[in-house]
């Protein structure tokens, strides 16, 4: 998994910053957001009341920041020196000239440059109010909350159980939103690999210490995934960073399934050595034949 990828739209960013994501018909990686089709409209109070994490989160920092520089300003004018009032000075003109930011929502589509084909988009962005020409115009910033279409965090191979599949890429969705919501879809995944591996209903950690008679490696990293699962159901500690190790862990995890699947390809070529091949399983079956008859 592109770890760094997903890292870098963690927060607003610039759309020629925005890199090409996974499409999730082709899994070709040219998809990006069609410029052309952005609508946004400035949040209203109203919005900012129920106002989603990200909002939140980028409102709180940008209070934070002006709270230091208030703090640094006074710190320069107090010194009485003429270093401290020229550094007040630039500090305070910082402010007047740096651009004016604004949130807004956003919805867009996002089309892939292989397939062609789209998704639409929502989330937050931070847009520039207007000023003087004489100013430098910067691009308006973007946050995706929401894909139409579940984009996958890393490639999924088709031989994993669908039901799996579905609780996977329900976490991928929720990941750029909800980070708890997430975490919980992700350990509905793990109660559906341990379905899907014939382990009998019951409790997630009874199904998982259940496993470890065949598969101890996979087991192991399972109860991993399932107590950030329980962190995302219960509490409201799991943050992005924690889903991303935990995707990674995942992917490998998920890995059992194409072995399994090649596995029971080579059944057939197995079955045709070992009767060209195998003697004493030829004549094994000469004398069973010959007592049939």
């Amino acid at each position: 998994m592109n770890t760094s990828k997903w890292k870098s739209i963690l927060g607003f960013v610039a759309l020629d910053k925005y890199p090409n994501l996974p499409c999730p018909y082709c899994h070709q990686e040219s998809l990006n957001i069609d410029e052309s089709s952005i609508i946004s409209r400035e949040v209203s109070n109203n919005y900012k009341k129920i106002a989603s994490r990200h909002f939140n989160l980028e409102s709180t920092k940008q209070k934070e920041k002006a709270v230091v520089q208030e703090k640094l300003i006074g710190k320069m004018l107090g010194s009485n020196s003429v270093l401290g009032l020229f550094g007040a000075a630039a500090v305070i003109y910082h402010e007047v000239v740096k651009p004016n930011y604004h949130f807004c929502k956003f919805t867009a589509f996002m089309t892939c440059a292989s397939c062609n084909d789209n998704i639409t988009v929502t989330g937050l962005s931070q847009e520039q109010a207007e000023q003087d020409t004489e100013k430098k115009q910067l691009p308006s910033l973007y946050k995706i909350d929401h894909f139409s279409v579940p984009v996958p965090m890393f490639e999924i191979s088709p031989t994993v159980p669908a039901s799996i599949q579905f609780e996977l890429l329900g976490a991928f969705n929720y990941f750029h939103i909800d980070t708890n919501s997430s975490a919980s879809k992700l350990r509905r995944a793990i109660e559906k690999f341990c379905s899907e591996l014939g382990m009998k209903p019951n409790s997630l950690a009874r199904q998982i210490k259940e496993l470890e008679t065949k598969y101890s490696t996979e087991a192991s990293f399972l109860n991993t995934l399932r107590l950030v699962g329980n962190e995302g159901t219960h509490s409201d500690n799991v943050n992005e960073d924690d889903l991303l190790l935990a995707f990674d862990i995942v992917e490998e995890v998920l890995a059992i399934f194409p072995r399994l699947a090649k596995l029971e390809r080579l059944k057939a070529p197995q079955a045709k050595l070992e009767n060209k091949f195998d003697k004493k399983k030829a004549r094994t079956d000469a004398k069973t034949l010959e007592h049939a008859k």
